[in-house]
């Protein structure tokens, strides 16, 4: 499957161009991959470079989910409570750095559930990390000199509301190290990386670590520093691979399952996955009913990655995973245009692996287009020829294409992205106009055909309905 997926990722531009340098038009100098199925993990990259499967990215944001994880860890073992203020394990002093005046007395109703959850009120959303000398959590909760973030302090009511907040999550990070007595580096090692094997994850690159993917503004511009260094490390700091992300969800998957010797146990697998604000879960994106637990990650100066799984978290048997079940897929990619490319090529894996829809977004905020699939359009797009809306006419011919107003047309082709599901098992055909961010589903809504058109990125999709043929 990872071959074949090289072989799409090849074929966006027509003209026969190997695989790196169809990725390096999308914007992105190295993509490295992994996927999930049948209990087995299988790695591949895509690159100009010397990259390979254990070299490492930076995780940004994934590190969330691994914090949460360790804290489930940590709290099956009995040394936290979720759902206990925070109050009970920081000190009257840790706690000031994070007090105004007007919010003092609310911290106590902040618990370690609320900062996994971001359902905490507190702020700062993101860090951007430093260049040389990162000051220490305690200087940059408090937004003192050098900190380049200002203080992380209450912004809502705690449990008020999903608010994104890296800032939180830095608080998970003083209480684990202060319960615990150890470095949070120390504690995730102990807890998550050694249990599982995951030999290519750390916080802090050794001076003799050469193989990590260096940060790019573009695919053909290196970026100088070649990373940023992130002392918020639960919420930021992480270096690992896509082979190793997907260990910890086949680790999640099988404890989902009640396995005997489930890395957490089933109650606090489930736990940690059922929604607690806005889809978001313990550290993870996991929309109820939705048989998906996910997570994406976006470092300055240019790391973006994703990171995604199917389980049946409620283990009620309502969620149809089919082909999907126990697989995931893990993307990680060293430039600002990976934020699209790492979701374009989970989208192409789940088509590919004919894996049921997921949310196009997955936590991201955009919706992103889908890469070019190979073969041919189903012959059934021709009962959508004819006129939509004002500007748009599908016309008639042995292969599809599109006309906007006055413009010559554009061929459509077929979409790497997994149909919709419609009454009475119909799908959806999903098309791309060629050389273009434009993406057309032919589907239905109460018993008639439609056209849902998203022109481009960052765009709602408009409905189009037919006004002649």
């Amino acid at each position: 499957m990872l071959q074949d997926l090289e072989n799409l990722v090849a074929g966006q531009f027509g003209s026969p161009i190997s695989p790196a340098e169809a990725l390096t038009r999308l914007g992105v100098p190295a993509a490295s991959l992994a996927i999930l199925a049948n209990d087995e993990i299988s790695t591949n990259t895509i690159s100009t470079s010397n990259v390979n499967s254990d070299t490492l990215f930076q995780a940004c944001s994934i590190s969330k989910p691994i914090a949460a994880v360790a804290v489930f860890r940590a709290t099956q073992a009995g040394y936290l409570s979720i759902t206990a203020p925070i109050t009970r394990y920081l000190s009257p002093r840790q706690l000031s750095f994070l007090e105004t005046p007007q919010t003092k007395p609310l911290l106590q109703y902040i618990t370690i559930e609320m900062l996994l959850s971001h359902s905490s009120g507190l702020s700062i959303g993101g860090f951007p990390g430093y260049v040389h000398d990162p000051p220490p959590i305690a200087t940059i909760l408090q937004g003192l000199s050098p900190s380049n973030t200002a203080q992380v302090h209450l912004e809502g009511f705690p449990g008020q509301r999903f608010q994104y907040s890296g800032g939180g999550i830095t608080v998970v990070q003083m209480i684990l190290e202060t319960v615990l007595q150890k470095s949070f580096p120390s504690i995730v090692q102990e807890l998550v990386f050694e249990p599982l094997n995951m030999s290519r994850s750390c916080y802090k690159l050794l001076d003799t670590e050469h193989n990590f993917a260096t940060a790019h503004a573009t695919a053909y511009t290196a970026h100088d520093p070649p990373y940023h260094i992130f002392p918020e490390m639960a919420a930021a700091g992480l270096w690992t691979t896509p082979g190793e992300l997907l260990l910890v969800i086949r680790a999640l998957q099988s404890s989902l399952k009640g396995a005997n010797d489930s890395f957490l146990r089933q109650e606090w697998a489930r736990l940690m996955l059922t929604p607690v604000q806005s889809k978001y879960a313990c550290g993870w994106k996991a929309p109820a009913a939705s048989g998906i637990i996910s997570h994406g990650g976006s470092n300055d100066p240019g790391y973006r990655c994703l990171l995604l799984g199917w389980a049946d978290v409620a283990g009620d048997e309502k969620v149809e995973l089919g082909k999907a079940e126990g697989c995931g897929v893990c993307v990680m990619t060293n430039s600002p245009r990976g934020a699209e490319v790492v979701i374009k090529i989970a989208q192409a894996a789940g088509y590919l692996m004919e894996w049921p829809a997921f949310p196009i977004a997955l936590g991201m905020d955009t919706d992103i287009i889908p890469l070019v699939a190979s073969g041919e359009v189903s012959e059934d797009w021709k009962d959508w020829a004819g006129y939509w809306g004002d500007k748009w006419h599908i016309l008639r011919g042995e292969r599809p294409t599109l006309k906007f107003a006055y413009l010559p047309p554009v061929r459509l082709l077929p979409a790497a992205v997994a149909p919709r599901k419609y009454d009475h098992d119909v799908l959806s055909i999903d098309l791309v106009a060629e050389g273009l961010e434009v993406m057309l589903r032919l589907g239905w809504e109460k018993g008639e055909r439609i056209i849902e058109i998203r022109p481009g990125q960052e765009s709602d999709a408009d409905i189009l309905r037919r006004t002649h043929i």
